[in-house]
C-alpha cells in the first residue's frame, strides 16, 4: 500500500510543478505569495500534505492525525518552521528530515513518540529549537542528535527518560535551554552536562534526584537557572554549586532538606531569586543564607516543620526586595527585628501561618508597598489595634479613589481577621468589619494599673529622697563631732627641759619599800590548835629567816 502512495505523491507533485500553482486542502490557510505559510490547524489530516507551495517557509499541521512522517517532508526543502504537534506520530525513523537544512524550529510535542533512533534528526544542522515535551519517550539512542550542531533550547518535558547514554549530548555544545521537566531521572545527567558549556537554563523539576554531588554542575559557568524543584533531594555536598558563578535563579523546593543548606548556597554569590519552599527543616539559623549579598526574592512557603527563625537569619541579605512565608502552620513567633536589616524590602507575605500576635514593630512599615496577613489565628487584642488601623485607612482611601497613590503600603483587607471567644467558642471576625471598640482592650483597668504603678512609683521616690536625706544630715554630724574632737585632742607644745626636770623631781622623791612576803611558813605541830583559824598578825616575822631580796618593781613613767 505504501509503495503505491509514492507514485501518487511524486504525480502530484510533477502536476504542480506543470501548473505553477499552489493547492491548498480543505479546512486549511495559504498565504503563499507573501509570507510562504500554511496552517492546517485542526484539519483532519491522516499525512502530511505535499501539495503544498515547495517554497513554503513555515507549515502548522498542530492538532490532526497524523502518523508518520516517513516520505513526506521531502518536497519542502526551504521550511524554517514546521509544528507537528498534537498529533499521532509514533516513530520519527531515520533521515526523514534529510533534506530540511533549513529547518530552524520543529515541534513534535503531544505525539506518540516512544524512542529516538539512530538519524531520527539527520540534516537538521541548522535547527535551534526542539519541541519533543509530552511524548512517550524511554530511550534516546546516542546518535539520535549528531548534527544538531546548532541547537539551542530542547525540551523532552513529560517523557519517561531514566537515563541518557555519555554520549547522546556530544554534539549539543551550543545548547543554551535544557528542559527535562518530569521525567525519571534519578540523577543529575553529569556526563551529558560536560558537553554543554553554554546552557544557561536546566530544569530538572519532577525527577527522581537523590542528592547533588561536587561534580553535578561541573563546567557550567554560563548557567543562570537552576530548576531542582519537585525531586527527592536530602543531600547536598559543599562544593555542589561552587562552579556557578553566574548563576542567578535557583528554584530547590519540595525536596526533603532537613537544615538548611547555608554553606552550600553561600557559594552562589549572584543569586537574586531562591526558592526552599516544601522542605523539612524546622529552623532558620543566625546568617541562614550566608553571601546572599544580591538576593531579591526569597520564597520560604509550606515548611511544614518550621517552627523558628532566629532574628540575624536574613542580615546578609541587604538588597531583599521581596520575601513570602505562607502556609508554616507550625510557625508560630515571628522575631521582633526580623526584617529591620533588609533596607530594600518592600513585599512581605505571611499567609496561612500559626501566629497569633503581631506587633507593628516586627515589621518595616515605613518602607513597605505591600503586606499580606491573612489566614493566620489572630487574637482580637490590643496588640492588633495598629493593623486595625491600617486596614481602616485602606479602606478609607479606597472609598475616596485613593488607594493607588504613590507609596501607599496593600494590606489584604479582605481577608485579614482575628479571634474572639463567644460562649467558649471562638468566632472570626474580619477587622475591616469592626469598630475600635470591638478589639478586646481592656482600656479601664490598663489604666488604673497604670494608676496605681504610678502612684507606687511616686512614694517610693519620695521615701528614697526622705530616706537619703535623713542619712546625708547624719552622716554629716557625724563629720562635724569627728571634727571637734580632733580639734581637742590636739597635743600642746611642750617644752623638753621642763619635762626632763619633772622627771628627775619625781625620781628623787618616790620612795621604795620592800613588799612583806607572800610565802605562809609552816607552823610546829605541837603548837597547832584545831578548830583554830590562824590569822597571819600572830607569825613573828623575827623567828622567819630573812626574806630574800624582792626584784624592783618595773616603774612605768605616763
Amino acid at each position: 500500500m505504501t509503495n503505491m502512495k509514492i507514485p501518487l505523491r511524486l504525480l502530484s507533485f510533477i502536476l504542480f510543478l506543470q501548473s505553477g500553482m499552489a493547492f491548498c486542502p480543505s479546512k486549511c490557510t495559504c498565504d503563499g505569495d507573501k509570507n510562504l505559510r500554511a496552517s492546517c490547524i485542526g484539519a483532519g489530516l491522516e499525512v502530511v500534505p505535499i501539495q503544498l507551495n515547495p517554497d513554503v517557509k513555515s507549515i502548522n499541521l498542530a492538532m490532526n492525525l497524523i502518523t508518520s512522517v516517513h516520505y513526506t517532508l521531502s518536497f519542502y526543502t526551504r521550511l524554517e518552521a514546521l509544528d507537528l504537534s498534537q498529533n499521532r506520530i509514533e516513530s520519527l525513523g531515520g533521515k526523514n528530515f534529510e533534506y530540511q537544512n533549513d529547518l530552524r524550529e520543529l515541534d513534535l510535542s503531544r505525539n506518540l513518540v516512544s524512542t529516538l533512533g539512530k538519524d531520527a534528526f539527520r540534516g537538521l544542522k541548522r535547527l535551534r529549537a526542539l519541541n519533543l515535551s509530552d511524548n512517550f519517550i524511554e530511550g534516546i539512542h546516542s546518535g539520535a542528535m549528531v548534527d544538531l550542531i546548532s541547537l539551542v533550547e530542547l525540551d523532552l518535558t513529560n517523557n519517561r527518560i531514566i537515563s541518557f547514554e555519555d554520549t547522546t549530548f556530544r554534539s549539543l555544545g551550543a545548547l543554551e535551554v535544557l528542559i527535562l521537566e518530569n521525567n525519571q531521572l534519578l540523577e543529575v545527567p553529569t556526563s551529558n552536562l560536560v558537553y554543554c558549556h553554554q546552557l544557561r537554563r536546566l530544569d530538572l523539576t519532577r525527577n527522581f534526584v537523590e542528592s547533588v554531588r561536587n561534580e553535578s554542575f561541573m563546567g557550567l559557568r554560563h548557567l543562570t537557572d537552576l530548576e531542582l524543584d519537585e525531586n527527592v533531594i536530602k543531600d547536598v555536598d559543599v562544593d555542589a554549586f561552587s562552579g556557578l558563578v553566574a548563576l542567578t535563579w535557583l528554584d530547590f523546593a519540595d525536596n526533603n532538606l532537613t537544615v538548611m543548606p547555608t554553606v552550600q548556597l553561600s557559594k552562589l554569590s549572584n543569586l537574586t531569586n531562591l526558592s526552599l519552599s516544601g522542605n523539612s527543616f524546622s529552623y532558620l539559623p543566625a546568617v541562614a543564607l550566608l553571601n546572599l549579598f544580591n538576593l531579591r526574592e526569597l520564597h520560604l512557603d509550606r515548611l511544614e516543620r518550621l517552627t523558628r527563625i532566629d532574628s540575624r537569619a536574613l542580615v546578609d541579605n541587604t538588597h531583599l526586595q521581596r520575601i513570602t512565608l505562607d502556609a508554616n502552620q507550625a510557625f508560630y513567633d515571628l522575631p521582633p527585628r526580623l526584617f529591620h536589616g533588609n533596607p530594600n524590602l518592600m513585599d512581605v507575605s505571611m499567609r496561612g501561618n500559626g501566629l497569633k500576635t503581631l506587633d507593628a514593630v516586627q515589621f518595616p512599615l515605613d518602607q513597605l508597598r505591600r503586606l499580606q496577613l491573612a489566614d493566620n489565628p489572630l487574637e482580637c487584642n490590643c496588640s492588633l489595634l495598629w493593623l486595625w488601623r491600617l486596614v481602616n485607612e485602606e479602606e478609607e482611601e479606597v472609598g475616596a479613589g485613593d488607594a493607588t497613590r504613590s507609596g501607599s503600603l496593600t494590606l489584604d483587607s479582605e481577608a485579614i481577621g482575628c479571634d474572639i471567644v463567644e460562649d467558649s467558642v471562638k468566632v472570626r471576625h474580619r477587622l475591616i468589619d469592626m469598630s475600635e471598640g470591638d478589639i478586646q482592650c481592656p482600656a479601664r483597668l490598663v489604666t488604673i494599673v497604670c494608676a496605681v504603678l504610678t502612684v507606687l512609683l511616686v512614694t517610693m521616690a519620695g521615701v528614697s529622697v526622705v530616706l537619703y536625706l535623713q542619712f546625708a544630715r547624719r552622716r554629716k554630724r557625724i563629720v562635724e563631732e569627728r571634727k571637734n574632737v580632733n580639734e581637742r585632742i590636739v597635743p600642746q607644745q611642750i617644752d623638753k627641759m621642763e619635762l626632763e626636770r619633772y622627771l628627775q623631781a619625781q625620781a628623787l622623791t618616790s620612795e621604795y619599800r620592800t613588799l612583806r612576803p607572800w610565802e605562809i611558813p609552816i607552823k610546829e605541830a605541837d603548837r597547832e590548835e584545831p578548830d583554830h583559824y590562824e590569822k597571819f598578825d600572830y607569825f613573828d616575822h623575827r623567828r622567819m629567816p630573812p626574806p630574800k631580796a624582792a626584784p624592783a618593781p618595773h616603774v612605768v613613767y605616763v
